[in-house]
C-alpha cells in the first residue's frame, strides 16, 4: 500500500510539474502551504481553488516550514535532464563565434541552431527552446521589451485575411528608415527597407541618396530584378509614395510605377504602425543589430557591411531567390487600395475617412472600425468594404475621378495608358 501510494504521489507531482513548469511549481507549493497555515483554508477548499489534486495539497501542508525546493524530478537539481555540459559549452562557443564574426549579425537561438547544423551535420541539434534556455541561464540572451498585443485590430475588423490571402501570394512591405548620421558628416544618411511577412520571409535594406519617390522606385527596381516581384506593395502615407498633400485624387509617381509593373499599391492605416508590422519590425532589427551595434568610417564602409547584413538576413530567414520560370499571365486591372480607420465628425455623428485629400462619408455604425477602400482606375470609383469573418462586405461606392492635371502628366509621360 505504501509503495503504491508513493507511485501515485510521484505521478501526481510529475503531472503538476508538467502543467505548471518547475519554477512555477515551487511557487505553487509555497502558496498551498500559506493558504493552509496562514489563511486557514481547508485542504478541500485549496484543492478546489487551485484545481490541483488532494494528494498534492496533503503533501505540502504537512508542516508550515517545509522545503519547497524538493522537486521529485528524478535527476539532480540544477542539472539538465537530457543535454549535458558538452552541449552547453558548444552553444557558448557558437554564440561567441557568431558575436565576434564581423559578417554575422545574429547570435540568438535560431542563428546558433543554423550554425550548429552547418558545423556538426551528424550531431543532434538541441531544440530552439533548449538553446534559448541555455543562453538565458548563461546570461547571454538579449533582453527585449515585450509589447502588448490586445487583439484590437482583429476586433476592429482589420482586413488581414484579404490583404495577405486574397490579393495575392506575395505582399511586400516597404518603408524608409529614419535618417541616420555619420560622425564628421553633417548630411543625413537614408535607407529603405523591404520585407515579406509570409513565408518565405525576406528582409532587405539599401542605402539611398535621398528620401524621395525616385529613390523608392530605384530601390523597387533593384529588388524586382535581383529577387522577386510581388503582386502588391504596402507602404505608408508619406508624400514620397502617396503624392501631394493638397491635390485631390492624384496618381503619384510611385503609384504610376507600381501599376505600370502590374503591382497594386496598398496604403497603410495612417498613424497605426501595426498595419506595417513586418517592415517596422525589420527596421527595428536593422537599428538594433546593424546601425546601433557597428561603427562606420565611410559610406563605402556602410555599403560593405550592409551587404554582409543582407546576406546574414537571408541565411537567418532561409530566403532563396525563386527559380525563374514562365509565370502565368494574369489579367491586371489597375487599382489602388487604402486602409483606413473610420473617424467621427466633430460637429455631427457621421463617420468619415480621408482618401487622397477627399473626405468620404460613412454610416456612424462603422466609427472606429478599419475599412478597405478600393480605387478602380478604369471605372473611376472608390468602393469601401469591411472584413468580417475573413470575408469582405460592401459598405459604399462613390465616384472618384482621376485628377485632370494628374491625368495630363500621365498621358504626357506615356505611363498608364491602359488605365485612362
Amino acid at each position: 500500500m505504501g509503495i503504491k501510494h508513493d507511485i501515485e504521489k510521484s505521478q501526481t507531482n510529475n503531472k503538476i510539474a508538467t502543467h505548471y513548469g518547475q519554477k512555477k511549481l515551487l511557487k505553487l507549493k509555497s502558496e498551498v502551504n500559506r493558504l493552509y497555515f496562514t489563511e486557514g483554508l481547508s485542504k478541500n477548499m485549496i484543492t478546489a481553488k487551485k484545481h490541483i489534486s488532494k494528494h498534492f495539497v496533503i503533501r505540502w501542508t504537512q508542516s508550515p516550514d517545509q522545503d519547497f525546493s524538493i522537486d521529485n524530478r528524478g535527476w539532480p537539481r540544477g542539472k539538465r535532464r537530457k543535454w549535458d555540459q558538452h552541449t552547453e559549452h558548444r552553444i557558448v562557443e557558437l554564440h561567441a563565434y557568431l558575436k565576434a564574426n564581423p559578417k554575422a549579425f545574429f547570435w540568438g537561438a535560431s542563428a546558433i541552431e543554423q550554425e550548429w547544423r552547418h558545423r556538426y551535420p551528424n550531431d543532434t541539434v538541441p531544440p530552439l527552446r533548449t538553446i534559448g534556455q541555455i543562453l538565458k541561464d548563461m546570461e547571454l540572451s538579449d533582453k527585449y521589451r515585450k509589447h502588448r498585443n490586445t487583439g484590437a485590430s482583429r476586433y476592429l475588423c482589420y482586413p488581414e485575411n484579404t490583404i495577405y490571402h486574397t490579393f495575392g501570394k506575395r505582399v511586400m512591405e516597404a518603408d524608409f528608415v529614419g535618417q541616420k548620421y555619420l560622425t564628421g558628416r553633417t548630411e543625413p544618411i537614408h535607407f529603405i527597407g523591404f520585407s515579406f511577412k509570409t513565408e518565405p520571409k525576406f528582409r532587405y535594406f539599401k542605402r539611398i541618396e535621398a528620401k524621395n519617390a525616385k529613390a523608392f522606385i530605384c530601390g523597387c527596381k533593384e529588388v524586382f530584378e535581383q529577387y522577386e516581384r510581388p503582386e502588391c506593395i504596402k507602404v505608408d502615407n508619406a508624400t514620397e509614395t502617396i503624392g501631394s498633400r493638397s491635390g485631390k485624387r492624384n496618381i503619384s509617381k510611385v503609384m504610376a510605377f507600381l501599376l505600370g509593373n502590374q503591382i497594386w499599391p496598398i496604403y497603410a492605416v495612417p498613424r497605426r504602425p501595426f498595419s506595417q508590422a513586418s517592415i517596422e519590425g525589420n527596421n527595428s532589427v536593422f537599428a538594433r543589430n546593424f546601425w546601433n551595434r557597428r561603427t562606420f568610417s565611410t559610406l563605402a564602409d556602410i555599403d560593405r557591411q550592409l551587404a554582409w547584413f543582407n546576406e546574414a538576413s537571408f541565411r537567418y530567414t532561409g530566403y532563396e531567390v525563386p527559380r525563374s520560370g514562365r509565370q502565368k499571365k494574369r489579367e491586371f486591372v489597375p487599382k489602388v487600395y487604402f486602409l483606413r480607420q473610420v473617424r467621427e465628425l466633430s460637429d455631427r455623428s457621421d463617420g468619415w475617412i480621408e482618401v487622397l485629400n477627399e473626405i468620404v462619408m460613412l454610416p456612424a455604425s462603422y466609427i472606429s472600425y478599419f475599412v478597405l477602400a478600393e480605387w478602380h482606375l478604369l471605372k473611376e470609383t472608390l468602393t469601401v468594404h469591411i472584413e468580417r469573418d475573413k470575408q469582405l462586405e460592401f459598405i459604399i461606392s462613390v465616384p472618384f475621378k482621376i485628377n485632370l492635371e494628374s491625368r495630363k502628366k500621365i498621358q504626357k509621360g506615356g505611363a498608364l495608358s491602359f488605365c485612362i
